[in-house]
């Protein structure tokens, strides 16, 4: 090997470290969209989110490219001689390994805090373990079916090497950007299929937990052919055939079909959020076009009642005469919407609902009016107040009938917030229905998904047996 074709080698080691570094930045960005969009994580992904990854990318370019060019000034003299180790000092990438690995912590924490809005801390810690289990996940499946076609990979495992100390060779090289290119891949379709179109599946703890244990379980697969007992041609027999086959069925089999069912809880419950805005809707219309049909009469027969009291008056029935404006005020008053809010969606829903309340006997009432509405849209506020409302007539359900059965909405404007509390008595103290746990889960998960767009808060509370479910938004975000 000449001095040029060292230099070569040099320069392809640096360029595909920094690829590999690319993908590393490309990872830690899909895990803490993972977080955002399946674990309930708050925070909002603006520019600051890709600037850490940015700087990162131009610090670890730079110092590649220093330690390139490094090597061609001092290589440059013997370009043409044979090279021979230790004639020359030359730069070894894993020199600056350490370096990289804080470079890259550093990297997590500052895009972690940048991003999440809420228990910066705790969600730093869990992206940082995320990431590790993300990234060994996919490097081990890789690396697993990559066996079944080539014979190198064995020796990344068997000596539990990492694919650094190998940078430069054909098959790490077809490695890094097939890494590369599968986290490209799943950073597009987590920003462009669901953080850009501000959707969210939120797993619960229970599915987090086996999924954590599954790729917990993959990784450790890994070290098995290592193990002692276990001769060498077993162990190639055992990396080659059963492993290279086994981890790629299961371990992308499993994720596939976990993700399946989450997306389609998620459209079952996007469904059932149109579906009520649309009942809500109908249930408005159909109300509109009764009190018109109502008013067109009334109007049509205040001549004749105004006649008749006239007739009444000139024969001094005073009696008779209360009595017929009582009963036109009762008239009036059924014609009347008997909910208002100041907000047509949300009467809407009181309307719809308030059929379920007088059957279960649920003493509903109202408080206070927010002139010009809550500036929501329309399906944004079904969204969060028939949640809501189910939660709450589903607490009183349980309740006998007649015993302390009540739901209570107080709605204030200030000057610069909006805040809206309901609240309804739990069935037992401290004691949760089903529903009302699952407000901790994906349907609160939604509601303040759904609140926080607005720049506002949903917080739940228990307290005294009574649950409160209050929000509160800016009112200059509306």
């Amino acid at each position: 090997m000449t001095c040029i074709d060292k230099f070569y080698s040099v320069l392809s080691v640096y360029f595909f470290s920094s690829i590999s570094y690319i993908g590393e930045v490309l990872c830690i960005l899909s895990a803490i969209f993972i977080m955002l969009c399946f674990l309930g994580a708050e925070g909002n992904v603006t520019l600051r989110t890709f600037v850490p990854g940015f700087i990162y990318t131009g610090i670890v370019i730079a110092v590649n490219a220093l330690c390139v060019i490094h090597d061609f000034v001092v290589l440059r003299p013997m370009w043409n001689e044979v090279f021979k180790e230790g004639t020359v000092r030359l730069s070894v990438e894993t020199d600056f390994k350490m370096f990289f690995t804080i470079l890259t912590m550093v990297l997590i924490i500052i895009s972690s805090i940048v991003t999440f809005t809420k228990k910066r801390a705790l969600n730093v810690a869990i992206s940082l373990v995320m990431i590790v289990l993300f990234e060994t996940y996919i490097s081990c499946e890789m690396l697993y079916t990559a066996m079944y076609f080539s014979d190198e990979p064995k020796n990344y495992i068997l000596k539990f090497n990492g694919i650094d100390g190998y940078l430069g060779t054909g098959f790490s090289n077809i490695f890094v950007i097939s890494y590369s290119a599968i986290m490209l891949i799943i950073f597009m379709m987590l920003y462009f299929g669901l953080i850009r179109k501000q959707r969210v599946m939120y797993i619960g703890w229970k599915n987090r937990i086996f999924f954590i244990l599954w790729e917990v379980l993959m990784i450790c697969i890994m070290y098995v052919p290592v193990m002692g007992g276990i001769s060498g041609i077993e162990q190639v027999k055992y990396i080659e055939y059963e492993m290279g086959i086994i981890m790629f069925l299961m371990g992308i089999a499993v994720p596939i079909l976990m993700i399946t069912l989450i997306a389609r809880r998620y459209a079952s419950e996007k469904k059932l959020i149109q579906e009520e805005y649309i009942a809500a809707e109908l249930d408005y219309i159909n109300q509109y076009k009764k009190n018109q049909l109502e008013t067109r009469a009334f109007r049509h027969d205040i001549i004749n009642n105004l006649s008749l009291l006239s007739a009444m008056h000139k024969d001094k029935k005073f009696d008779e005469i209360k009595d017929y404006i009582n009963t036109l005020m009762s008239s009036i008053s059924a014609m009347s919407v008997r909910y208002i809010t100041g907000d047509e969606m949300l009467n809407c829903i009181i309307g719809m609902k308030s059929s379920k309340m007088d059957e279960e006997q649920i003493d509903f009432s109202t408080e206070g009016i927010i002139e010009g509405g809550l500036g929501m849209r329309p399906v944004d506020v079904c969204n969060v107040f028939s949640n809501a409302m189910d939660n709450a007539i589903e607490a009183c359900e349980k309740l006998e009938k007649g015993k302390d059965r009540w739901i209570r909405l107080s709605l204030i404007k200030a000057d610069d917030f909006y805040k809206i509390e309901l609240k309804n008595p739990m069935p037992q103290p401290g004691r949760n229905s089903n529903k009302d746990m699952n407000l901790h889960g994906y349907g609160m998960h939604n509601m303040k998904e759904t609140i926080g767009r607005y720049g506002g808060k949903g917080m739940v509370e228990e307290k005294e047996g009574m649950f409160t479910f209050s929000i509160t938004i800016p009112a200059d975000s509306l």
